[in-house]
């Protein structure tokens, strides 16, 4: 067996990858990029990855992208322990909230990381040039465009708001699913818990809890789901110490903004 993973421990969609990995007691090489200095963009990695987003898996001659789609291969390729649920209707209902996390809140995460802390980081980094340069990269149009929309207007961007509001309609969704059971998909731990819990910590450090505030259930599977993945062998598994201070203050610094955001979704 020999696994590498491209990544970065910033981010989300490589951190439920590794929770996985670690869930199943695999061994990999990890080679991470700096997503900010664009080691994403290099041609070795581009061949990898035409998208140049991470993570992507390598395994021997076998090269796969997108974070649910690896997960799901891992799934297959290590059975055990499961991380699918045998029940064929929680199963579609495991599917249906990776699903809404791609679709949804992977979306919503990405603009308010990118409004609160992130623009900043590349303004600190790039020239007016090379930020343009960086936008021209970025494969997918909406993305694009969303991103430079955001990077403009930081949380005054409509996006913005309408994130905050999509994350409030997944936190509901979670409870919804917690009803008589203690993880996602049934009594057991699955790829839905690995898939939400990166998401769900990010907003908890962007300061969005009060979302969830009046859904018990969802604050408890939150600290369980935490509890979970601190008993595995992991690195850094959501970011380094230094990414979370630097989130921290950003965070603090857009406190009113994220208050009138959070006020304004209510």
């Amino acid at each position: 067996m020999s696994l590498v993973l491209y990544h970065s421990v910033e981010s989300t969609c490589a951190q439920k990858v590794r929770l996985v990995m670690a869930e199943k007691g695999l061994e990999w090489e990890e080679i991470r990029l700096n997503l900010r200095k664009g080691e994403q963009f290099t041609p070795a990695y581009l061949k990898l990855n035409p998208k140049a987003v991470v993570p992507t898996l390598v395994d021997g001659d076998a090269v796969v992208r997108e974070s649910s789609v690896i997960n799901e291969y891992l799934e297959d390729r290590f059975p055990a322990p499961s991380l699918r649920p045998a029940d064929p209707y929680d199963c579609a209902r495991m599917r249906l909230l990776v699903k809404t996390i791609d679709d949804e809140v992977h979306p919503a995460i990405g603009v308010l990381s990118y409004a609160i802390f992130l623009r900043h980081q590349m303004n600190e980094r790039l020239s007016a040039a090379e930020l343009e340069q960086h936008f021209a990269r970025v494969a997918d149009p909406a993305r694009r465009e969303r991103q430079q929309a955001t990077h403009a207007l930081g949380l005054q961007s409509p996006a913005a708001g309408l994130a905050v509001a999509e994350l409030g309609r997944f936190a509901a969704q979670l409870a919804d699913a917690l009803v008589g059971h203690d993880w996602l998909a049934g009594d057991h731990y699955s790829l839905a818990d690995a898939a939400a819990l990166p998401y769900m910590f990010r907003a908890r450090a962007l300061h969005l809890a009060p979302l969830w505030a009046e859904q018990g259930k969802v604050a408890t599977w939150l600290d369980r789901g935490l509890e979970h993945a601190s008993r595995l062998r992991l690195s850094d598994t959501w970011g380094s110490e230094s990414f979370h201070a630097m989130v921290a203050d950003h965070v603090n610094a857009a406190s009113q903004e994220i208050h009138a955001l959070l006020g304004s979704a209510s």
